[in-house]
């Protein structure tokens, strides 16, 4: 960490030789070896989307505070805003997809198309996707170099094409993710839609509103019903998730950011810090400086 007094974890906008960029292909050979080259081997978030496939190799990822051992033909799905650190052990081999939203508006893919991939989430709940070896995985490769080549070669609509075979990448790892399915899915469009939209709202107004009633008044149902909905659906109630919400970028900032408790509570719209440095407390079991220094200890 620098002198200078960070006010926030550092954010890596997409771009390519210096300049923005809206699509960018990566071996993670070449990913290792460029951090390696810029030292930039600290936690950080991104503004775009990024799909890394390890084909082989081993090591950790952490993402958002959970920590996930790295394992042959693993698929993690990162969204924007998402806080990682990846440490690959040597001899580590695999793909990296990176995109931002305004990729696939450009290029006729929805935020909410891949939102409804099941595999970006806004926050630390989706497990990477492990490859079982049973399966046929010839054809998400051959996409995946479909794209590689396109990205490489250039040409005439090449940002197009490599948008669709995107949308075909995703639209396998959907198809044998569904062989993997043993749960039955009983949710109705509606409610499904009710949690997705409540996730969404709570995404862009954790900072603003912490009580269930005013999530529930701008998706024009009482709070009981939003809470009904919620529980039943996810196992969690709708507290839960704001209340979760908030402590995860809480804890972003103590990892990551030189702010003070109350500097962080007022951050994240609470007038009474000793309210906020209270539910820390109960959430995490120890104290935001606590949380801090341990946290700080395990990952810089």
């Amino acid at each position: 960490m620098s002198n200078a007094r960070r006010q926030q974890v550092d954010t890596v906008s997409l771009k390519l030789h210096g300049a923005p960029a809206g699509f960018v292909f990566r071996t993670i050979e070449e990913i290792e070896s460029m951090q390696k080259a810029s030292s930039a081997l600290s936690p950080h978030r991104h503004n775009y989307f990024t799909i890394i496939w390890v084909r082989q190799g081993s090591g950790l990822h952490h993402i958002d505070f959970r920590s996930y051992a790295v394992n042959d033909d693993t698929i993690y799905f990162l969204t924007p805003e998402q806080v990682h650190h990846l440490q690959l052990d040597e001899g580590a081999k695999g793909y990296v997809l990176l995109f931002t939203p305004d990729f696939l508006h450009e290029h006729g893919l929805s935020q909410q198309w891949i939102e409804n991939t099941g595999f970006f989430f806004k926050c630390d709940d989706m497990a990477p996707f492990h490859l079982e070896p049973v399966m046929d995985v010839n054809n998400l490769e051959h996409l995946v170099h479909h794209i590689r080549d396109e990205f490489k070669q250039g040409g005439a609509y090449y940002q197009d094409a490599i948008a669709s075979w995107l949308k075909l990448f995703l639209l396998e790892c959907k198809r044998l993710s569904a062989n993997m399915e043993t749960t039955v899915m009983g949710k109705t469009n509606s409610r499904a839609q009710l949690v997705k939209q409540f996730r969404n709202l709570l995404e862009s107004r954790f900072r603003e509103w912490h009580k269930v009633s005013e999530y529930a008044r701008e998706l024009h149902i009482t709070p009981n019903y939003l809470n009904e909905v919620i529980s039943v659906e996810t196992g969690k109630s709708a507290k839960d998730f704001i209340l979760n919400r908030i402590m995860l970028e809480a804890k972003r900032y103590a990892g990551y950011a030189d702010l003070s408790a109350k500097e962080v509570a007022y951050a994240l719209g609470f007038e009474d810090p000793s309210h906020f440095s209270k539910l820390f407390r109960q959430h995490q079991d120890q104290s935001f400086s606590e949380f801090r220094e341990t946290i700080r200890k395990k990952y810089h």
